[in-house]
């Protein structure tokens, strides 16, 4: 099993010999790359739009401040003493 994944990860395709297919897979390559960030880049915007609307498709009326849903509490400080812990 060592010795296939070692010839899997191993293997390179040769690079052609004609310097006229070197430039044109050199060319093709850069295409690919351009087009991967262009698509990238297409469906970031696409997604930020969405969002954009989302929120504007979605956004409720803002509530009037209710006066009376305050909570009041007492709170105690726990002392945190080892001999409380040891128990």
């Amino acid at each position: 099993m060592r010795i296939l994944f070692h010839r899997l990860l191993s293997a390179r395709p040769q690079k052609p010999k004609n310097p006229l297919l070197k430039m044109a897979f050199s060319v093709l390559g850069l295409f690919l790359l351009f087009g991967v960030c262009v698509f990238a880049i297409v469906v970031g915007v696409a997604m930020l739009i969405a969002g954009a609307l989302l929120r504007l498709i979605g956004r409720k009326t803002a509530r009037p401040a209710a006066a009376g849903d305050v909570i009041d509490a007492e709170y105690a400080v726990v002392d945190k003493s080892p001999a409380g812990l040891l128990r």
